[in-house]
């Protein structure tokens, strides 16, 4: 009995890990999700209807704030920092904000929708390509 007490304590760490830290519903099969620290929050798609299926990350970088309508996420996230062979090193540079504009697609596979995005873009070239897909002006940022 001993045994197994002692190895159950073992194995907690490993099991309270594998939670989030943050997970927030948008809109669809689109989640913010943050694994490990709030500077991990990414868009993630994930199909309601399948409990196996995983979280899948969209942008990448660390979303500091986003907005949302039932056609549209618009993410603010700063720039993932690389290293020399382009492996994002966890760290983010906080003076870039980079932007993204995530056409709202339930019906979409995980892959196809990492694919399924606008970004990252510049503010100029974010409100170009806004105002080119019709993305309405009452869709507001709201800080994370």
């Amino acid at each position: 009995m001993k045994t197994v007490i002692s190895l159950f304590f073992l194995l907690l760490p490993l099991i309270q890990g594998c939670g989030f830290v943050y997970e927030q519903h948008l809109t669809g099969n689109y989640y913010l999700i943050a694994v490990d620290t709030k500077d991990d929050m990414d868009v993630c798609y994930h199909r309601q209807k399948d409990d196996n299926a995983p979280y899948t990350g969209i942008t990448g970088a660390n979303v500091y704030a986003v907005g949302y309508d039932d056609e549209f996420i618009l993410v603010k996230a700063y720039r993932a920092l690389r290293d020399s062979m382009g492996v994002s090193l966890q760290r983010y540079d906080k003076n870039t904000t980079e932007y993204y504009i995530i056409p709202v697609n339930n019906a979409q596979e995980a892959w196809e929708a990492q694919e399924n995005k606008f970004g990252a873009l510049s503010k100029k070239d974010f409100e170009a390509k806004r105002k080119e897909l019709g993305v309405p002006d009452d869709i507001t940022f709201k800080r994370l």
